[in-house]
């Protein structure tokens, strides 16, 4: 995509959070440091691991919080539906900006993040989209430090945007929980790979179950577990990124097919199905 010019941009934002949590108001705040034209339609309610559902099977309640605040009793991606297709539709967003999440979302965590599937959402309606999120001490997510963000945020997406990227690629933004002043570097990373156990299922009253997820990245970015979570042609992952206080940047894309395996599977396909239509003659 192009690049974008902050100034005075049509600026779309949402998150899982809902819209009364204290990252989006951040990131509204950072927003309107470059235009006025800023506007949030965002979930009434925390949608967190919504991953990219849309809400086919229920009428949706649009409602003005404030000027220029919209809620939505759905999903961060019906929030950027409905706020491109309706709240905005007298001209659409030149840029979409999703969190600031409470929490990373890196490794597998994006497949299941609201946070990531609302830029996601963006991209597939060809419109540039940024996915951030803070990361937290372990236990701590009531008493989240935003200094990293904060601090560097502004000028991050003034880089980022001035810069551009291919249209069919949206950006995963993590920082560290650290002081902005114990922050190592900004690293440009790859996805990587977390442990299966951080994810807790409880079973709080007989057969009724709760999700929980740790957050022990010191000890998944030790993981050897494709895919690696060591450098990759010179780029740390994620983890290993939020993990030893780096601000980590990825590039994500749609397109979820394995292209080492396409010529692997069309030899052998190809030579099992010439081998079964040779029996039925």
């Amino acid at each position: 995509m192009p690049s974008v010019k902050l100034e005075n941009a049509r600026i779309l934002i949402t998150n899982d959070d809902g819209y009364s949590a204290e990252g989006i108001k951040i990131l509204t705040t950072i927003a309107k440091e470059f235009s006025d034209d800023v506007w949030v339609v965002a979930p009434e309610y925390e949608k967190s691991g919504a991953s990219h559902a849309l809400s086919f099977q229920n009428a949706l309640n649009l409602k003005e919080q404030a000027q220029k605040v919209y809620s939505i009793d759905g999903t961060p991606s019906d929030c950027i539906a409905i706020g491109i297709s309706h709240v905005l539709k007298d001209k659409r967003p030149d840029l979409i900006l999703s969190g600031i999440n409470s929490g990373c979302n890196v490794g597998e965590d994006v497949t299941y993040s609201g946070t990531i599937a609302a830029a996601m959402e963006g991209l597939i309606r060809r419109i540039p989209s940024i996915a951030i999120s803070q990361n937290y001490e372990a236990g701590k997510k009531n008493v989240i430090s935003w200094d990293s963000s904060k601090h560097f945020l502004k000028d991050i997406l003034t880089d980022i945007t001035n810069l551009g990227w291919d249209s069919n690629v949206f950006m995963n933004i993590n920082f560290p929980y650290c002081q902005s002043d114990k922050v190592k570097s900004i690293q440009i990373t790859t996805q990587g790979n977390r442990d299966t156990d951080d994810l807790i299922i409880n079973e709080v009253e007989n057969n009724l179950f709760r999700f929980g997820l740790r957050r022990r990245l010191e000890e998944n970015a030790k993981l050897t577990l494709p895919p690696l979570n060591m450098a990759v042609d010179g780029f740390m992952s994620d983890v290993e990124a939020i993990a030893n206080q780096h601000i980590s940047i990825t590039p994500f894309h749609l397109d979820l097919t394995h292209h080492g395996s396409l010529n692997h599977l069309k030899t052998s396909i190809t030579v099992s199905y010439t081998h079964l239509r040779a029996h039925e003659t």
